[in-house]
């Protein structure tokens, strides 16, 4: 009965490893996936902050823009390579607020990930 135990006790153990083994695996790979959209995100934080000190247009103290895709795009402030990754392109805009300092929050949605609290 003792080495039926030990065998159980092996197997258990051998299949808790795998199943904690594939579970890290997973969130690498969620992980580097995210990673990629926020290269998208900073890329359109870069397009903004570019857009704003190019053309002047930082909002008044307490107030806020929000650049879109689209805007950045017309002016060429963002490329079509910026906002995709892997065949998924992405929609997005930047919120610019001026509080004592210029802030910059991008959103992006594609069909794979999307920003929190991106607003349509």
């Amino acid at each position: 009965m003792n080495k039926k135990v030990k065998i159980l006790f092996g197997i258990w153990a051998v299949i808790v490893i795998a199943i904690i083994g594939a579970l890290t695996f997973i969130g690498f790979k969620l992980s580097d996936r995210n990673e990629e959209y926020k290269d998208i995100e900073e890329e359109f934080r870069e397009a903004a902050q570019d857009y704003v000190l190019n053309r002047g247009d930082y909002p008044a103290e307490g107030q806020e823009l929000t650049l879109t895709k689209d805007e950045l795009m017309k002016y060429g402030f963002l490329d079509y390579d910026d906002v995709e990754n892997d065949k998924d392109v992405c929609e997005g805009y930047v919120v610019v607020k001026t509080d004592n300092i210029v802030k910059y929050k991008a959103y992006i949605k594609c069909n794979k990930y999307t920003t929190e609290n991106y607003s349509e």
